[in-house]
C-alpha cells in the first residue's frame, strides 16, 4: 500500500518518541448526564469497522477527528468515513490509514477555489474507495435513514455517471412514475451511520444540544446514527437556559451518547452562534486550510504537526498549544451580531502574527509559506485603482468579468429572482452582478448552498462563500433542504446559476469529478442545482481538454446550461433537442488592440471541438472598464481569489 502521504504503520501499543497513547487519567470526580471526555466518549462507543459520520452544520467536529486519529493511529480498523466534503482537517484520518471507503460529495481542497488534492488520487490507488453523491442526494439519503424509510427521492442524478456508479453497488434506482409512466423517478438507498459526530455551540449535561443556524445538512445524519451521536460544544450551559429556549435544541437528549466540552472544536473552520445562545463565535482560520493543503504533500510537515497531537496524554492541550492560544482568540467574535447595512468597508484576512509565527516554527518546525500581515482587527484599504500601474485584464479577471456581465443579462431576460453560485470564479462573478443590478433597481438575491440566503456581495462579505463573514451577514439562514430543496431547486425557483467546471461537452454536461484517473473535487452541490435550477451559466477558461465532445464522467446534467462564458468568448446554446441542439458564439475576446476578429474566430474554433454558428452581430467584447475592475479590486483587494483560481 502506498503510505508516501501519511506516517508509517505502527503496530498498536508502539511508542512514537517514547510514549504512545498514554491512559487518559479517570475524571475526578462523577459527572452529571451525558459529559464526558472526548477521548472517553471515543474509547467507550467507537469500534474498527463502523461507520463514522462527521456532520457539518456547516462547522464540523475537528476534535472529534483529532481524537479517533489519536485512539486508532497503528492499527486498521477499516472505518466508512462520510462527510459532505474531505477537505482540511477530515484529510487526517485517511491520511493515516483508517478508512477503506470514503462517502461524500466533495474530496479535494475548498480554499480559496476548489482544487483536486492528489491525495484522494493515490488513495484510490491504494485500494480505498471513493463514494461519490451530489449534496441534496447524500442529505436526503440521511433523511432518509433518519425518517426509516429505506428510499429517498431523487431528482438530482438521472443521466449522471455519479447515478451508474451507486446503481452498481445498488444505492441508485429508477422507476416509472405512476402518475406519469413515460416520466422516471430517482431513488437513492437510505444512510445510517453507526455514529455521528456533530459540534454545536453548547448543550446541557443531559444532552439537550443547541445551534444557531445555517444548520447544512441539518441533523439527518445525527438522527440517522444507529448507535447514537457524540457531540462536541464550545460550552456546557444550564438546564434553565435549554428550558427557557426550546426552540433552539436541534437534538433530543435520548440520541446523545455523549456531550463533550471542546471549545475551538471546530477549527479551522468557524463557528457561527448567534447572537442569542451568548457565546462567541470565531471565524475561518484561511492559513490553516492552506497548511492541511501542505500537509498532504509534505511528509516531514505532517510527522512534525501530528506527532505531538497523537501522542501527548491530552489532545486537546497538544492542539492549542500547537496552534497558539492567541491566534485561536484572534479568531474570536463577539457574540453580537454584526449589522445587516451593505457597507464598503474591505475587511482583510486573519494570518499569523509575528508572534505566533515564532512560536510555530520553535514548536514544530512546519514552514510556513504565508506573508506578514496586521491582526484579525486591522483592516486595510487597497490603493485607489487610478493609484496602480495600469495592466491588462488577467485571463482570470476576463473571465469573472464576462460571467458577470452574461449573469446579469439573463436576470435581465429570465426576470431570475435568485442566483446561487459555486465556489472561486463563479461566486465573484455572481457578486459582481447583483451589486451592478442592484446599481439599476433590480432585486437579485445571491445564495449560497449550504443554507445562506441573500449573502452579502459588497467587500464586508468574503471571497470565499461558506466563511463566517458570510454566515454573520446573510439576511437568512436555514440549511441544505431550502436551498436546494426548495429556493434554488424548487417548483417555483426563477432560478439562475453560476457553476465552474474542469470538462465541459457539447451536450452541456459538466465534469468535475474524475480526469481519467485523476481525482478532481466532487460535485457538491452543483449536480443538484445544474438539475434544478431554471438557467445556469458556466465558467471555465477556454483551454485545450476544457471544451470536449464528451466529457470522462458526467458529475452534473446539462439540461439548464444556457450559456458558457471563457476567457476567450461567450458561447450561447439554443434547441432543447440533444440531437439537434446548437451553440452560437455570441461575443469575442480581442488578444490584442489590434486583433483580426476571423484570428480570434479560429482561435476559439482550435481549442472548442463543438460546432456553432456564428451570431449574427458577431463582434468583439466591450473592453473591461475602469469601473468594473475597480469593483473587482475592491472585491479581492490583495489578489487571493484571482492568483490561486483558473
Amino acid at each position: 500500500m502506498n503510505r508516501r502521504a501519511w506516517l508509517p504503520a505502527r503496530p498498536t501499543g508502539t511508542p512514537i518518541s517514547g510514549r504512545w497513547r498514554a491512559p487518559v487519567p479517570a475524571a475526578d470526580a462523577p459527572v452529571e448526564g451525558r459529559v464526558a471526555r472526548l477521548a472517553d466518549a471515543v474509547r467507550d462507543h467507537v469500534r474498527p469497522g463502523m461507520h463514522l459520520h462527521f456532520a457539518s452544520t456547516p462547522s464540523r467536529s475537528n476534535a472529534a477527528i483529532r481524537e479517533v486519529a489519536r485512539a486508532f493511529f497503528g492499527g486498521r480498523p477499516g472505518f466508512r468515513l462520510s462527510s459532505t466534503g474531505f477537505h482540511s482537517m477530515a484529510h487526517l484520518l485517511p491520511m493515516l490509514g483508517l478508512a477503506d471507503r470514503l462517502i461524500a460529495c466533495f474530496f479535494g481542497d475548498h480554499y480559496p477555489a476548489p482544487r483536486p488534492n492528489p491525495l484522494y488520487t493515490r488513495l484510490v490507488e491504494a485500494g480505498v474507495t471513493l463514494e461519490h453523491w451530489s449534496l441534496m442526494s447524500l442529505v436526503s439519503a440521511l433523511r432518509a435513514g433518519a425518517q426509516g424509510d429505506s428510499w429517498a427521492f431523487n431528482r438530482s442524478l438521472a443521466g449522471t455517471t455519479i447515478a451508474a456508479e451507486l446503481a452498481e453497488q445498488g444505492a441508485y434506482h429508477e422507476m416509472a412514475d405512476p402518475a406519469d409512466p413515460r416520466r422516471r423517478i430517482g431513488l437513492c438507498a437510505a444512510i445510517r451511520p453507526d455514529i455521528t459526530f456533530v459540534h454545536a455551540a453548547a448543550a446541557d449535561d443531559e444532552g439537550h444540544v443547541v445551534l444557531s443556524a445555517p444548520t447544512s445538512e441539518g441533523m439527518w445524519s445525527a438522527l440517522a446514527a444507529r448507535h447514537g451521536v457524540i457531540v462536541t460544544v464550545e460550552r456546557i450551559i444550564s438546564r434553565i437556559w435549554t428550558r427557557e429556549h426550546p426552540d433552539r435544541v436541534v437534538l433530543p437528549p435520548h440520541r446523545v451518547l455523549a456531550v463533550c466540552e471542546e471549545p475551538f472544536g471546530a477549527h479551522p473552520q468557524p463557528l457561527y452562534a448567534g447572537p442569542l445562545i451568548g457565546i462567541g463565535s470565531y471565524r475561518d482560520d484561511f492559513e490553516h486550510y492552506d497548511l492541511w493543503r501542505m500537509l498532504t504533500t509534505d511528509d516531514d510537515a505532517f510527522t512534525q504537526f501530528v506527532e505531538p497531537i497523537l501522542s501527548a496524554a491530552d489532545g486537546r492541550d497538544a492542539y492549542v498549544q500547537l496552534v497558539g492560544a492567541s491566534r485561536l482568540e484572534q479568531l474570536g467574535a463577539a457574540p453580537k451580531r454584526r449589522k445587516t447595512g451593505r457597507t464598503w468597508t474591505p475587511i482583510g484576512g486573519f494570518p499569523i502574527s509575528s508572534e505566533n509565527r515564532m512560536l510555530w516554527r520553535a514548536s514544530t518546525g512546519v514552514p510556513t509559506a504565508v506573508s506578514e500581515a496586521p491582526t484579525p482587527r486591522t483592516r486595510v484599504r487597497p490603493a485607489p485603482v487610478s493609484e496602480r500601474p495600469p495592466s491588462p485584464p488577467s485571463p482570470v479577471e476576463q473571465l469573472i468579468i464576462g460571467g458577470a456581465r452574461r449573469l446579469a443579462a439573463r436576470a435581465r431576460a429570465t426576470d431570475a429572482r435568485v442566483l446561487i453560485a459555486g465556489i472561486g470564479q463563479a461566486f465573484f462573478a455572481a457578486r459582481i452582478a447583483q451589486i451592478q443590478l442592484a446599481a439599476e433597481g433590480i432585486e437579485l438575491h445571491v445564495m449560497v448552498e449550504t443554507g445562506l440566503y441573500d449573502v452579502d456581495c459588497g467587500p464586508d462579505g468574503n471571497g470565499y462563500p461558506l466563511s463566517y463573514e458570510n454566515i454573520s451577514r446573510a439576511r437568512r439562514l436555514t440549511g441544505v433542504d431550502d436551498v436546494l430543496g426548495v429556493l434554488g431547486c424548487g417548483a417555483d425557483n426563477r432560478c439562475l446559476a453560476a457553476l465552474g467546471a474542469a470538462q465541459i461537452d457539447r451536450y452541456g454536461n459538466l465534469n468535475s469529478t474524475r480526469l481519467r484517473q485523476q481525482i478532481l473535487v466532487g460535485s457538491g452541490g452543483a449536480c443538484d442545482i445544474a438539475a434544478g435550477v431554471e438557467e445556469v451559466v458556466v465558467l471555465t477558461r477556454l483551454q485545450p481538454g476544457r471544451l470536449v465532445e464528451r466529457i470522462d464522467y458526467i458529475t452534473s446534467p446539462g439540461r439548464a446550461v444556457r450559456s458558457v462564458v471563457t476567457d476567450r468568448c461567450v458561447l450561447a446554446r439554443y434547441g432543447d433537442d440533444p440531437d439537434g441542439m446548437r451553440w452560437s458564439l455570441e461575443g469575442v475576446v480581442a488578444d490584442a488592440p489590434d486583433a483580426d476578429l476571423d484570428d480570434e474566430i479560429a482561435r476559439v474554433r482550435r481549442d472548442c471541438p463543438w460546432r456553432f454558428d456564428l451570431a449574427p452581430d458577431l463582434g468583439f467584447d466591450a473592453a473591461i472598464t475602469d469601473d468594473e475592475l475597480g469593483l473587482l479590486n475592491t472585491l479581492d483587494p490583495d489578489g487571493t481569489y484571482r492568483r490561486r483560481s483558473g
